[in-house]
């Protein structure tokens, strides 16, 4: 059977109201994830990132912008957001989930669950390992960045 999603499990020493703001405030996601975001923040809202192809936040390098692009499906402040999440750029790459979910588990710690589903396994070398590797580094990145916050 093939996996059809990636799921990440992390703590992180910062309150849910931090991490939260930080997955959803295109001003904060800017500092640690795309090079420029736009996110609304209610169910329908319209979400973009883009990475540029020489940002130092690229994994590899690239040739060309990255654009991924959505909708907002869930958002419950400082509990859990949602969206869907498709890359323009990519041929034949389907639309896919992300879903954060945020529990405070002591007075200064998270338990951020990341799970981004809907793989199908035709996406190629830009599928399901691609994006384990990038949630892998970009969750390390949102740990560090809610940590000095």
């Amino acid at each position: 059977m093939t996996r059809n999603e990636v799921r990440k499990i992390i703590e992180i020493d910062a309150l849910p109201e931090v991490v939260f703001k930080a997955i959803s405030d295109p001003t904060e996601l800017t500092n640690w994830f795309p090079d420029a975001a736009i996110l609304e923040p209610n169910v329908g809202g319209k979400f973009k990132f883009t990475f540029y192809k020489d940002s130092t936040r690229c994994i590899k390098k690239k040739d060309e912008d990255s654009l991924t692009e959505g909708k907002v499906i869930e958002f419950v402040p400082n509990k859990k957001l949602s969206y869907s999440w498709q890359h323009n750029n990519i041929p034949d790459f389907p639309e896919t989930v992300v879903t954060w979910e945020l529990e405070q588990i002591s007075k200064n710690k998270t338990r951020v669950t990341l799970t981004h589903s809907g793989f199908t396994g035709k996406e190629g070398d830009k599928g399901i390992e691609a994006h384990d590797q990038g949630w892998t580094f970009f969750l390390n990145e949102l740990s560090l960045y809610c940590r000095n916050k």
